[in-house]
């Protein structure tokens, strides 16, 4: 077998008919145990094989290129399940920690009032920017404005999976909440477009109507729904009472419903009561979840997405990912926006989590910021591991020197949040 040996520093893109192996000292494939001196087989944008650098020798094919990364483990490269680019132009405008979400939403509804800064189109091209730096190949982008022009997933570009955020708690139908010809405009969008999804804001902001009309239209297209759920102490208040921050607001912006009352007595029973939660509705946040809220999560098959650091920031509490995990729930992980968190690093939200959840293992952090994320997002099919069939996107995070099998995960989301990170092939 001849082959063309080449540097590590990459050949850059490749058309559809070129052959390249790729080799490092480990590989994480995302569905297995790690691999020694491991090998990704790609032709043009999709993996051909992965396995031991000697098997993959077997099945290269004449004129192809090697790419030997060195000391470095090739990975799948990231997915990111609940950001929302369309506020990224608000980086670094919000000082952080905020002392509650009370104090971050009212500082939020400011900033946004400001003139000046991106539009919403600009904002998603620069968070799409940021996510590929990161080594992000899909993320989960959650919006009010309709951008639909960016993240369809070209060379170089991260795939990004629309979710139209509708908020709307005094409305009942999608169509009055979204505006005239806006929600009939977007179905007619979305008809041939697999990455469009909807989203119900929350329960204080959707109306219990509008959350099983957008669900329902979901469930219609086969498409995912999310929905921010349990994320702090004042939507716990306003689903058991209707009281509190948000009964204040509603109020003050002239949308509060006075025929609304909850059905559970915690906002995830108050959505399986609208029959909204299955395997394709993907839950934002968890951080209040009781154990019989993890039970339903579990039993219902939904997915959860944990952003931590925004939880942090926000000072609205920590989740329990080790109780959804001991679950088998499908747990994602996602940063948030830039106007609750630093930077859009799933690195560094994976090292979060190593540092603050000890429950939880280094290969389950790893998974989550991978196969999790695109389970969650319903991309598993393409994205998440290092599968024969699916798309050629590989991250090679360089690594200390004798690094074992025990300790690889750990050390791989480590060096990727100091930036040893480079793409090997894709986005």
């Amino acid at each position: 077998m001849v082959h063309e040996q080449a540097s590590a520093g990459g050949r850059g893109s490749v058309d559809a008919s070129t052959w390249v192996c790729h080799r490092a000292s480990w590989l994480f494939p995302g569905n297995g145990p790690p691999v020694e001196d491991g090998a990704v087989l790609v032709k043009g944008r999709v993996i051909a094989a992965a396995g031991t650098y000697n098997e993959i020798l077997d099945r290269v094919p004449w004129g192809t290129y090697v790419e030997d990364h060195g000391n470095a483990v090739l990975m799948p490269a990231l997915v990111n399940a609940h950001t929302h680019l369309e506020l990224t132009g608000l980086e670094g405008r919000i000082p952080l920690p905020q002392p509650g979400f009370a104090a971050w939403l009212e500082r939020l509804f400011a900033e946004k009032a400001r003139s000046g800064g991106l539009d919403p189109a600009q904002a998603v091209e620069k968070g799409l920017g940021k996510l590929r730096e990161g080594g992000t190949v899909l993320c989960g982008d959650v919006g009010n404005e309709i951008v639909l022009g960016a993240g369809k997933g070209e060379a170089g570009t991260p795939l990004r999976q629309v979710f139209l955020e509708v908020l709307g708690f005094h409305e009942t139908e999608p169509e009055a909440a979204l505006g005239p010809g806006v929600w009939k405009n977007y179905l007619e969008a979305w008809e041939d477009n697999p990455l469009l999804g909807l989203g119900a804001h929350s329960c204080y902001a959707t109306s219990p109507e509008l959350i099983r009309a957008l669900w329902s239209a979901c469930r219609s297209k086969g498409r995912p729904f999310t929905i921010h759920v349990a994320e702090h102490e004042e939507e716990l208040e306003f689903v058991r009472s209707g009281t509190g921050y948000f009964r204040e607001l509603l109020e003050r912006l002239g949308k509060w419903n006075p025929s609304w009352r909850a059905s559970g007595p915690t906002p995830l029973s108050h959505l399986d009561a609208l029959g909204v939660l299955d395997a394709r509705t993907l839950l934002a946040h968890a951080v209040h979840f009781t154990d019989e809220d993890w039970d339903l999560a579990a039993a219902r098959g939904c997915a959860v997405c944990f952003c931590p650091r925004s939880n942090a920031n926000l000072h609205t509490g920590l989740p329990a990912p080790e109780k959804a995990l001991k679950r088998n729930v499908p747990c994602a992980l996602g940063t948030d926006s830039l106007a609750g968190n630093t930077d859009l690093s799933l690195f560094a939200e994976g090292a979060f989590v190593l540092d603050r959840f000890p429950g939880v293992s280094p290969e389950q952090v790893a998974l989550m910021m991978t196969a999790g994320g695109a389970r969650a997002l319903g991309w598993e099919h393409r994205f998440g591991a290092l599968d024969t069939g699916r798309r050629a996107a590989v991250l090679a995070v360089d690594l200390p020197e004798g690094t074992e099998a025990s300790k690889l995960a750990e050390r791989m989301v480590e060096q990727g949040k100091k930036g040893a990170v480079r793409w090997a092939c894709g986005p």
